[in-house]
């Protein structure tokens, strides 16, 4: 019997003293994480906020817009056409003393205020067949119009000048000058025309200021139609 007792209480100590050894060894063991693994997790949040932060900011800067900078600012400068002075003469020794600066052609000593300018050679066939009508639009409007021929890329003779403009009935003034070809340069520069500018070319001007031009032939009618727009314009002022 108290052998049975003895054995019990045994068993009993040998439970509890397990028990706590095993409360112990748990107390021993800390749950909490590596340091190194800490370190590398935290490393990683820091990297991924940067990269946040700085995914938002290109964001920003995409949404900025995007400003030009005006002409000033740029320091663009816009080239301005050069004034020129010239001195158109025709086969009986009569002058006009032309002034022509950007959009502008002045013919002093001249009272009508439209002027029509027309630049052609005697070799040009399309130039041949404009001349009846421009005779004919001198003639009709001669207290308001001024017709000029400018005879330009022309070598022809003075002889043979005078016996193709009595052929031709010629009526308007005609230039065979020296300075007809710097003239007829410049005017095309003032329309943004190239160098070699294709003929006829006829630029018409109210009270010296730009008006229309025309490159090629033309028919007549549309001339005498902006004729008589520019005359309406003349009265309106």
């Amino acid at each position: 019997m108290y052998k049975k007792i003895a054995i019990l209480l045994s068993i009993l100590l040998l439970i509890v003293l397990l028990i706590f050894l095993g409360w112990e060894d748990k107390q021993a063991k800390p749950t909490t994480l590596p340091t190194e693994n800490t370190t590398e997790v935290l490393t990683e949040k820091v990297k991924i906020d940067q990269e946040d932060k700085r995914f938002q900011l290109g964001k920003k800067e995409d949404m900025l817009p995007q400003v030009k900078p005006s002409i000033a600012e740029a320091n663009i400068s816009v080239p301005e056409i050069q004034l020129g002075s010239f001195t158109l003469i025709n086969t009986k020794v009569q002058s006009h003393k032309v002034t022509v600066s950007d959009q502008k052609v002045m013919f002093q000593d001249t009272a009508q205020p439209i002027l029509i300018v027309n630049l052609f050679a005697t070799w040009c066939p399309p130039c041949i067949g404009e001349i009846p009508y421009l005779n004919d639009l001198q003639k009709k409007y001669e207290k308001e119009l001024l017709v000029a021929g400018i005879l330009t890329h022309d070598s022809i003779a003075q002889d043979e000048l005078e016996t193709f403009m009595a052929k031709n009935q010629i009526n308007y003034f005609i230039s065979n000058g020296t300075d007809n070809e710097a003239f007829a340069t410049l005017l095309a520069t003032t329309l943004h025309l190239p160098k070699n500018f294709p003929i006829p070319l006829t630029v018409m001007y109210v009270e010296g200021k730009y008006f229309t031009h025309y490159e090629g032939a033309v028919p007549v009618e549309m001339i005498e139609y902006d004729i008589q727009q520019a005359k309406k314009q003349l009265k309106a002022r």
